[in-house]
């Protein structure tokens, strides 16, 4: 008895060993992350997102979904996100990264340390030996210290990866740690709370499922088959159940402007086997890694790529069901199953990137899991007697880990400023139009035009579709004095894109520049009816209104309308709107404008927008008989219209 005692008092003073180690590892390796600024998507969730700048509008987080991105496009439900920016935002003191990145990195820790926990807990399954606990802590190590995860815990948006992460972690870990408490289903909630920071946490009670199934728990021999199942269902249902609830409540929360951005759900989907085996490629060797790839969607199934990518998926999934089959190699098989099922989120899903480094993020714990297992095989079916291979076998590991620590401390120094990320796109990924375009816009931010519009031309032949390339191809032409080239580039993003607020937004700005008052007023007016917490159009509202009363109307409010007219039968019906809207600068009450811009915005698809303006002109005049056809029209377009 008393050797037992001393034998777990000296297990749990390794394990604390290990975790500080562990800790300590993770906290050297990042060290040069905490000051690396805000990216990619960052820009509408937070910078210039005005909600997450006050604590009280918490609880609107929660209710209203439109104000987790400034854009409408990317506004999903994420409320757990959202807080904690606001949360970040508040101790920061404003717009520092420092604050942001911290709170994440803090959630990181967590996660790793409780992998640590789960992966020991699931080896015993297997065999229950004192390497576990090593072996455990080893491969949280892997995880934590991995240089592809290095670009989900520097991208600050990304926390939802975390977050979502951390949920079903900690759901496994406190089934695990708790025995007494699984008949409450406590252990769903951690899992079922993070879906509201990214959904694809509901995977836990599928997840769960599998681990049932391979791991049962021990009961006598005289139970019967059909007892059995009854009391595997009755353990699995509560997850379903209650994780399925909040997916169905998220996705009732979610606006009905998110898109999830394909352009081609066929090409994506046919190009996502060959993604998978990238994908692992990189988790068993990390080279080349890229925050924005080049891979473009197959056009054909006649791609070898995809047989490639199809092949490697029937033989994965093969490996994955013999090892889940046989005792000694389930933990083995439960990793590989961890790792198809979580991507099947992103796989199947057409999203707007084929492959996205991020979204591996939850996957990944499968590998390590699965490498653990095949780890925790080798060493306890072989007998080491000398110390020296012992001694040599734990240099080894800890030489590995440190060759991925180097890396990702490495790879923080690329995400440590937009210059250096998108330099490091452009030559990672040579052929992607996005990251063209980025750097180029780091150019510009220091005064190289030259380079900038060299970067933008050379995007376009990747990207000739691509509205924001000519929002900022624009932009270094007006710098430029090429201002006829400018403004018809900005047309050009207004018509790929009429219901983005950049398009306006920054065409504004172009118009403000150039003492357009009037004009820009009316396009940042209908950015703010896209975007209501665009900080961005709202101090360029401001300054337009300023400018405006010091110049005099040079037109009336009938040749507003009658250019307006013009511009709608020519079918520039973002310009229509705009012109509509000066003439009701003029004259609020003009019921022929507020006409003109529901028919525009019938036009565009956006039935609720022209629904309230032809409401608006059949106010003013009430037996406008082509107001209340377009009103009509609207409304049938809306009931005809599911919503999301």
């Amino acid at each position: 008895m008393f050797e037992r005692v001393i034998a777990a008092l000296r297990n749990k003073r390794l394990a604390g060993l290990g975790s500080l180690l562990l800790l300590l590892a993770l906290l050297a390796t990042y060290a040069n992350h905490f000051q690396n600024s805000f990216h990619f998507d960052d820009a509408h969730t937070i910078v210039n997102n005005s909600a997450i700048r006050e604590l009280r509008n918490i609880p609107l987080f929660f209710r209203d979904a439109t104000t987790f991105s400034s854009l409408p496009s990317n506004q999903s439900y994420r409320p757990l996100v959202s807080t904690l920016l606001a949360i970040d935002y508040r101790l920061g003191g404003g717009l520092y990264p420092f604050s942001f990145h911290l709170s994440i990195f803090a959630f990181f820790l967590t996660l790793t340390l409780l992998l640590a926990f789960v992966v020991y807990r699931l080896l015993d399954h297997g065999a229950s030996s004192t390497r576990n606990g090593w072996i455990g802590i080893a491969a949280a190590a892997w995880y934590g210290l991995h240089p592809a995860n290095a670009d989900t815990v520097n991208y600050i948006i990304a926390s939802s990866e975390v977050i979502s992460t951390l949920g079903v972690i900690a759901s496994f870990a406190l089934y695990f740690a708790f025995p007494g408490l699984r008949r409450y289903c406590i252990y769903v909630l951690p899992a079922a709370m993070t879906i509201m920071a990214k959904p694809p946490a509901a995977v836990f009670a599928v997840l769960f499922a599998i681990y049932r199934l391979l791991f049962p728990p021990e009961v006598g021999h005289t139970t019967g088959r059909a007892r059995r199942l009854i009391g595997y269902l009755q353990d699995i249902a509560p997850g379903f159940v209650i994780c399925a609830a909040m997916l169905l409540f998220v996705q009732q929360m979610t606006p009905h402007t998110w898109v999830a951005g394909a352009a081609n759900a066929h090409n994506y989907l046919i190009t996502q086997p060959y993604v998978v085996l990238l994908y692992v490629k990189t988790f068993f060797w990390p080279n080349g890694l890229s925050a924005d790839y080049d891979l473009n969607p197959f056009s054909t199934t006649g791609d070898p790529r995809f047989w490639a990518g199809f092949a490697f998926i029937i033989l994965f999934i093969t490996i994955s069901i013999a090892a889940a089959v046989f005792k000694k190699t389930r933990v083995i098989g439960f990793g590989l199953l961890w790792f198809l099922i979580t991507l099947l989120s992103t796989s199947l899903l057409p999203l707007a990137e084929v492959m996205n480094d991020h979204r591996t993020f939850l996957p990944y714990v499968g590998l390590v899991i699965a490498a653990a297992g095949a780890v925790a095989l080798v060493l306890n079916s072989l007998v080491f007697g000398k110390r020296s291979v012992k001694i040599a076998l734990a240099c080894a590991a800890g030489l590995f880990l440190y060759a991925n620590g180097y890396a990702t401390f490495q790879r923080n120094k690329v995400w440590q400023t937009e210059e250096t990320l998108w330099r490091d796109v452009t030559l990672k990924s040579p052929r992607n139009g996005r990251g063209l375009m980025n750097y180029g816009n780091t150019l510009m931010a220091r005064g190289d035009y030259e380079g900038a519009l060299d970067c933008f031309h050379r995007a376009l032949v990747f990207n000739p579709q691509y509205s924001v390339l000519f929002i900022n191809l624009a932009i270094a032409e007006d710098a430029t004095k090429q201002s006829a080239a400018a403004e018809q580039h900005f047309k050009e993003a207004l018509r790929l894109t009429p219901a983005s607020p950049d398009s306006y937004t920054y065409y504004a700005r172009y118009l403000l520049l150039h003492s357009r008052a009037e004009e820009a007023r009316a396009f940042l007016q209908s950015a703010l009816e896209l975007s209501p917490t665009d900080l961005f159009a709202r101090d360029l509202l401001t300054k337009a209104e300023g400018q405006a009363v010091n110049q005099p109307a040079k037109r009336t409010p009938e040749s507003y309308l009658d250019l307006s007219l013009q511009l709608y039968r020519e079918e520039r019906y973002v310009e229509s709107i705009v012109a509509s809207r000066l003439a009701l600068d003029l004259r609020p009450a003009y019921a022929e404008a507020w006409n003109n811009i529901g028919a525009a915005y019938n036009n565009l698809g956006r039935y609720e927008e022209a629904a309230a303006a032809c409401e608006q002109a059949l106010r003013y005049k009430p037996d406008f008989e082509l107001a209340r056809n377009n009103l009509s029209f609207a409304r049938q377009k809306m009931a005809a219209t599911p919503p999301k």
